[in-house]
């Protein structure tokens, strides 16, 4: 906030104000900083009722606004409100091309006289920089403008987008019985459960066709990889094709990626970011239930964990070890007998000799020897 100049206003601008409220012909008033304080600098009337632009016009004549000289300008917009009172436009007009000292001063000026007048009076106010600034068309842009939405960042955008999905999905959903019947996904509220392998119900998850379940029980047997993906119209779990043959994922769609570790099986849910809105919803709402519940259901198959990525190519055996951790490095041990002793060592480390185990010693308290 600019630092007040000190002006204040003098009496005659509060008796003008006063009677240019009460009169509804009078529709634009002036003040001007003059002798280093604020004064009336005139006001003009017009007829009653007259048009909003034909009030702008008044800007054009050269007594009214010069190119050089800084001044605020009340415009009553109408010269009766739903309140009874005037509604009133508060002009700022500081010319580009006036001297620095004028438009210091009169920055610093505006509070002082938008609170003598009544700032609560004001319904709208614009800092003008040129006399095409006090045209009628810049008013109205200027209205446009604030009136307008706030622009949306990147996430309300995709959140925007994505509801529309939904809403045009769920319309979808009237056009076809069986897909009623095979029911929509978690997403819509009508996905209710499944059977699993041994007759167990699986609440909102979705269901797999019989290859993707074959497929995925096949990581019990030593095969590496299996990549599966939601077929959109039917909502079901099924085995992508082509199946990959190694650590290689889709750059174009999510999917859901079953990779043999050292470790444990280790699901990939991976999204790029030019996966279709509606894929990117169904994709992260199906995921939790699919890779906690459905996976070892479904196909008997336990996760160790689940990672998730953005970027496909950055997934690597080295990346998944990273994203791992401690459960990476402790799948490089091996289990010849427990620990018994009860030493508490990190599964393949080397335990400790036992006589260098040094037993904790209490700290010496300050000022004391340690000799005893």
């Amino acid at each position: 906030m600019a630092a007040q100049s000190g002006i204040v206003p003098t009496a005659e601008l509060s008796q003008q104000w006063s009677s240019f409220l009460n009169n509804a012909q009078e529709r634009v008033f002036k003040i001007s900083i003059q002798e280093e304080q604020l004064q009336p600098d005139g006001n003009w009337s017009i007829e009653d009722e007259a048009e909003l632009e034909k009030v702008f016009k008044l800007f054009g004549r050269e007594d009214v606004a010069q190119d050089k000289s800084p001044s605020y300008f009340i415009v009553k917009v109408s010269p009766t409100s739903s309140s009874g009172s005037p509604s009133l436009l508060f002009i700022s007009y500081v010319p580009d091309n006036s001297p620095v000292r004028s438009k210091m001063l009169y920055a610093s000026t505006r509070t002082t006289i938008i609170r003598h007048l009544g700032d609560s009076q004001f319904s709208d106010s614009i800092f003008a920089t040129s006399k095409d600034d006090l045209s009628y068309n810049s008013y109205l842009a200027h209205t446009r403008h604030s009136s307008a939405a706030a622009p949306l960042t990147a996430r309300e955008t995709e959140m925007r987008d994505i509801r529309a999905a939904e809403s045009a999905a769920a319309d979808d959903s009237n056009d076809s019985s069986h897909q009623q019947q095979a029911g929509r996904s978690i997403i819509f509220g009508q996905r209710q459960q499944e059977g699993g392998e041994g007759g167990a119900e699986v609440k909102g998850a979705l269901p797999w066709s019989d290859e993707a379940k074959e497929a995925v029980r096949g990581l019990n047997d030593g095969k590496e990889v299996v990549q599966l993906e939601i077929d959109l119209k039917t909502e079901n779990i099924v085995l992508s094709e082509p199946q990959p043959s190694s650590l290689a994922l889709p750059a174009d769609k999510p999917c859901y990626f079953f990779y043999r570790h050292a470790a444990g099986i280790v699901l990939i849910y991976s999204c790029p970011p030019k996966s279709p809105i509606k894929s990117r919803l169904i994709y992260s709402s199906a995921v939790l239930v699919f890779y906690k519940y459905a996976a070892k259901e479904f196909a008997g198959v336990e996760v160790l964990k689940k990672l998730e990525t953005d970027d496909p190519s950055e997934v690597t055996k080295e990346w998944i070890d990273s994203e791992l951790g401690p459960l990476a490095t402790n799948s490089t041990s091996t289990n010849d007998g427990d620990d018994s002793s009860g030493s508490g060592t990190l599964a393949g480390a080397a335990p400790m000799p036992k006589e260098d185990r040094a037993s904790f010693a209490r700290p010496t308290r300050p000022g004391r020897s340690s000799r005893r």
